[in-house]
């Protein structure tokens, strides 16, 4: 039998696909990575748990919360990330792009809410917050939190899963199409060259199950209610994803839940250990939760995302300051 295509062994340290086992392609896809030394250095040691957005390169920054999948308590703590570019719009003028739409903040984990670091920060630099970009996944759960905190915005979403589940549907009826807008397969034109955002699509993963804080729990899962929402989670939706290349930093941006990655050697806690592969690279849900839908998609999204020219790649919950350096041969 054909061993999974797995980028870890053919040199390509980050993206994580095989993470979950899903794809036999074999290792025939391009390598796509150069490993030269990026154009201009990425500050990852700025970042941390401080409740602000921190520079990362000119013209783009990182916040970093405190996160406990699903709302449970007893799981290890996870970093959730948002990234914010200034770029300018299709008339010209400059605004701040917000790419990932965390949730409340995980009951007291985090001093602010989210929405409200966005918001004192976008003010701090004299910039209009025109448009945000949900990074799909399952975070289609929290887009009311972001629509009515910005309402002069429009949110960008992932069209396969985002309008169909039952959080979407929801904020689609209280806010309407003119401000939940599906995003183009490669994302905003205007914007080539600085940010290039694309859809990862044809995964299939589980229907959609609010978060305890987003219905307005007061307290985290514990582990008794595990086996029941874990029994609720069998893949029948579409799953689809938005990456986002920087060429100037030479980065990948993962998605939500596709792939989390760990240095090698580093201390794993066993709930995650139990997801992942030996190279070192996670997903949040193994392949009995996200499945193939449509392989052949999911094949030439693969292709897409390893023909972009990146040395380093990151996603949203990997803790802060910690990405990977893409260098052939390397593992």
């Amino acid at each position: 039998d054909e061993s999974p295509f797995n980028p870890l062994e053919e040199g390509r340290s980050a993206f994580a696909i095989q993470g979950i086992n899903i794809m036999g392609a074999g290792p025939s896809l391009p390598a796509g990575a150069s490993g030269a030394t990026p154009k201009i250095p990425i500050k990852w040691e700025s970042e941390g748990f401080n409740n602000t957005f921190v520079e990362l390169a000119p013209n783009m920054w990182s916040a970093s919360y405190k996160h406990k999948p699903g709302s449970m308590a007893i799981m290890p703590l996870i970093n959730n990330r948002q990234y914010a570019f200034r770029v300018k719009g299709e008339d010209g003028t400059e605004e701040l792009l917000l790419f990932g739409v965390p949730g409340k903040g995980s009951f007291g984990l985090n001093d602010k809410c989210p929405t409200e670091v966005a918001r004192d920060f976008a003010a701090s630099l004299g910039l209009p917050i025109k448009r945000i970009l949900c990074q799909g996944g399952l975070h289609v759960m929290f887009l009311e939190n972001w629509l009515e905190a910005f309402p002069d915005a429009k949110l960008f979403v992932p069209g396969d899963r985002a309008p169909n589940t039952g959080s979407g549907k929801k904020a689609i009826e209280k806010y309407g199409r003119e401000r939940i807008i599906d995003l183009p397969k490669h994302g905003f034109p205007e914007l080539k060259g600085v940010v290039e955002f694309f859809q990862f699509q044809g995964l299939i993963i589980h229907a959609d199950i609010p978060m305890p804080e987003e219905r307005g729990d007061k307290k985290q899962v514990k582990m008794s209610g595990m086996p029941a929402m874990m029994g609720k989670l069998k893949p029948v939706e579409p799953h689809d994803e938005v990456f986002a290349f920087v060429p100037s930093v030479k980065l990948m941006i993962g998605g939500d839940n596709v792939a989390w990655y760990f240095p090698k050697g580093a201390k794993v806690p066993m709930m995650f250990k139990m997801t992942g592969n030996k190279a070192g690279c996670l997903c949040c849900a193994r392949s009995d939760v996200m499945a193939i839908g449509n392989k052949e998609q999911l094949e030439a999204d693969c292709k897409f995302v390893l023909s972009q020219d990146f040395d380093q790649y990151v996603g949203f919950h990997e803790l802060p300051g910690v990405a990977c350096l893409v260098v052939p041969g390397a593992m």
